[in-house]
């Protein structure tokens, strides 16, 4: 099994131990590496890796259209996206002038923001693209770089569940374990 396979499979754990039951049962079955590299040919993006393995390993989250976005949460705040409507976002938003064609939204908040893979540069790092914001730095090198924050931040606990039930973190020491994972972003060295 890959690295990113290892972190995956720690994630899921670490989600199971948090009480996360409503989110592992969410998840979709993952897909094959051509349907993933076929499905972003078809929108002229080149996947790498880390996508085929990450949409290998589930292809997002299905839930009712009621269901509380926190139920669903991979990390605070945000949850996997199947690849259908990562695709579909991509397209929606592809005419916004601070989007890049090449950027594939890979986990949502449901309020407009993304984590999305630049697959304009080979690693496709992670930028976190906010809505309101004209500026879209990269927090992550690489979906392997930020699946393996999250699980260290999990297993320190950073990434918590609160008395009321809800995902959460500790966002500053969440920013010691990122820096201390990607010394080469410049986002975490602020």
């Amino acid at each position: 099994m890959s690295v990113l396979g290892q972190c995956l499979t720690r994630i899921e754990a670490g989600l199971g131990g948090l009480g996360r039951l409503g989110l592992l049962a969410a998840l979709a079955p993952g897909l094959t590496e051509r349907t993933v590299r076929d499905q972003l040919a078809a929108v002229g993006l080149v996947a790498t890796n880390e996508l085929v393995e990450l949409y290998g390993w589930h292809n997002g989250t299905r839930f009712a259209p009621e269901t509380m976005l926190d139920d669903v949460h991979m990390f605070p705040g945000f949850y996997l996206l199947a690849l259908e409507d990562s695709l579909a976002n991509l397209l929606a938003f592809r005419p916004d002038s601070r989007w890049d064609s090449s950027w594939l939204p890979v986990f949502a908040n449901g309020g407009g923001d993304f984590y999305i893979s630049d697959l304009g540069q080979s690693a496709g790092p992670i930028r976190h693209f906010r809505i309101e914001e004209t500026e879209h730095p990269v927090e992550f090198s690489s979906v392997g770089s930020m699946m393996a924050t999250i699980e260290a931040a999990m297993e320190r606990n950073v990434i918590f569940v609160e008395e009321g039930g809800y995902l959460e973190m500790d966002d500053h020491a969440f920013g010691d374990v990122a820096a201390e994972m990607s010394p080469d972003v410049e986002w975490w060295s602020r």
